[in-house]
């Protein structure tokens, strides 16, 4: 894929001043150049500037540490996702998302709520659980050849979502961001409970030191 450019720009490169308001340079339309940063993780962009998206590669991530910010950040993702897909397209959706800590997280539109909720539903969920894990990697899967894609799929038998909450493992805990996180969507459930689609309640921003 190819970079937009104006054929008609000089070769001469902004100062970094020149990013600033009423500076009289329109900046607007031309995409900057990137920096090849191909063995580094799209999830750790701490710097404050720098919100370039970079590719990683699609395997288990050995530090706990990075590992965690991964599963914050594309949790938070694709519970987004999965609320927009029920609102832009009128489906229903439930979605399940359980932590290596046991924390179970769930988004489900209101008629597919009773899988969550009742006991019988509740029960298999906790049986999915507490199964023995499969033999193979650590996320079940035996070979990256293996996987099914979204695509590849027509459909997820039902009786395969809806959860109970198990507590976490001993020695870990919920940091701030995970609690705000987690009140966020149990307020998102409760507005689909109620059949309330308005708009989605904003999530509260988190301040870096």
């Amino acid at each position: 894929m190819a970079d937009i450019t104006d054929p008609t720009a000089s070769l001469e490169h902004p100062s970094p001043g020149d990013d600033l308001a009423g500076n009289g340079v329109d900046s607007r339309g031309t995409k900057r150049p990137r920096a090849s940063m191909a063995g580094e993780d799209d999830d750790d962009d701490d710097e404050k500037g720098g919100r370039e998206r970079r590719k990683i590669e699609i395997k288990f991530i050995q530090d706990k540490s990075r590992r965690h910010i991964t599963f914050s950040k594309r949790k938070a993702g694709i519970m987004k996702k999965a609320y927009e897909l029920s609102v832009l397209t009128g489906t229903q959706v439930l979605l399940l998302v359980v932590s290596e800590t046991g924390l179970v997280y769930t988004f489900t539109t209101p008629k597919l709520q009773p899988l969550v909720t009742k006991a019988e539903g509740k029960n298999l969920i906790q049986a999915c659980l507490n199964a023995p894990e499969p033999s193979g990697n650590e996320n079940g899967v035996d070979a990256a050849d293996d996987v099914a894609s979204p695509d590849d799929v027509p459909s997820m038998p039902p009786a395969a979502a809806g959860v109970p909450r198990p507590a976490p493992h001993a020695g870990y805990g919920m940091t701030p961001e995970q609690q705000q996180q987690a009140l966020y969507y149990q307020q998102l459930q409760q507005q689909n409970q109620s059949g309330q689609y308005g708009g989605m309640p904003q999530m509260p921003q988190h301040q870096r030191a």
